[in-house]
This record gives structure tokens, C-alpha cells and sequence, in this order.
């Protein structure tokens, strides 16, 4: 009799399991592309600020 309650409950506990396993997957999946987008920021900033380095300074032509 006890048997036959715990074949029950063990769809429920599956099913839970699976959705816990999918959520986990998905914070996963957000957290690698989060990282991706950082990393492609941080290496575009870079190298925006080394190019920007050597521009030499616009100067003012306009005359008042």
C-alpha cells in the first residue's frame, strides 16, 4: 500500500525535477550570453579608446 503512494508522487517529484533542471538551463543559457555581450562591449570599448587615443585633437576654426 505504501508502495503504490510513492509510484504516485513520483510523476509529481519527476515533473518538478524536470522544471527545476529547465529553469537551471535557462539561467545557465542567460548567464554565457550576458558574459558574451560583456566581453564584446568590454573589447569594442577598448578598442574605441585605444583608436581614440592617437586621432589627434580637432581645433577650433571658427573665428569670432
Amino acid at each position: 500500500m505504501e508502495n503504490s503512494d510513492r509510484n504516485k508522487e513520483t510523476p509529481e517529484i519527476d515533473k518538478t525535477i524536470l522544471e527545476i533542471n529547465v529553469q537551471r538551463e535557462r539561467e545557465k543559457e542567460e548567464k554565457f550570453v550576458n558574459l558574451i555581450i560583456e566581453i564584446i562591449v568590454s573589447a569594442t570599448l577598448r578598442e574605441y579608446y585605444e583608436k581614440s587615443d592617437k586621432i589627434p585633437a580637432v581645433q577650433s576654426t571658427r573665428t569670432e
